[in-house]
């Protein structure tokens, strides 16, 4: 079976009618489904094709590959981690807003851990899978970097590499927290226990020294 041009897919899925939409939509909640408990290597159209109950050759219609379908629901899933935190801080409640953030931001990577080992797994294969979770790190070092920018003012910390060192700290424990851990049978912290621990590791590294100053 030959899979059809890419001038025959529908370029814009807004301009689909609204079955089209449907089937689009069934065929990503399949393809997040097979990918979450296949991972990237075992993952294959035609599961995808058998569990959202199309022909084959449906897939094919709206998706390129399994990596088209796949990267677009990466482009959903940076999304939804980096706006996980939003309106989350609080003026003058710095470790109550750490605690809130870190709770939020946890609790949408446990609620994706599955996808995201997967997704993780097709980024050492497939360059634009790496390349999109770059760019959601680039994005989240850049906003933590903005909220530190007054905290460091008179500190020998450079905002920008503390913010990296911090967010990838969080990011390093969520996954071996709860897909490593996971996955060796071992036992995850819960996760208001996370957040507490993740939130006073940052402030006591920044925001500790200066309100006592």
């Amino acid at each position: 079976m030959t899979t059809p041009t890419a001038s025959s897919k529908p370029s814009d899925p807004g301009a689909l009618s609204k079955k089209g939409q449907l089937t689009r939509a069934r065929i990503l909640e399949a393809g997040r489904q097979v990918l979450s408990e296949r991972g990237y290597f075992g993952a294959t159209v035609a599961e995808i094709a058998e569990r959202s109950g199309l022909a084959l050759g449906s897939i094919y219609r709206y998706f390129d590959n399994k990596e088209d379908l796949f990267l677009e629901l990466l482009e959903s899933l940076v999304e939804e981690l980096f706006t996980s935190v939003n309106k989350s801080w609080v003026k003058d409640k710095v470790l109550e807003s750490l605690r809130e953030s870190s709770r939020r931001y946890l609790t949408t990577y446990y609620n994706n851990r599955h996808f995201i080992a997967g997704l993780l797994e097709m980024s050492a294969a497939v360059p634009e899978c790496a390349e999109l979770w770059w760019k959601l790190r680039q994005k989240t070092f850049s906003r933590k970097a903005q909220y530190l920018q007054k905290a460091l003012a008179n500190d020998v910390l450079q905002p920008d590499h503390t913010a990296a060192a911090l967010a990838t700290m969080v990011e390093q424990l969520a996954y071996h927290w709860y897909v490593e851990t996971e996955k060796n049978g071992g036992e995850s912290p819960d996760l208001e226990v996370a957040a507490e621990t993740i939130s006073l590791i940052w402030y006591r590294a920044i925001y500790a020294g200066a309100e006592k100053a």
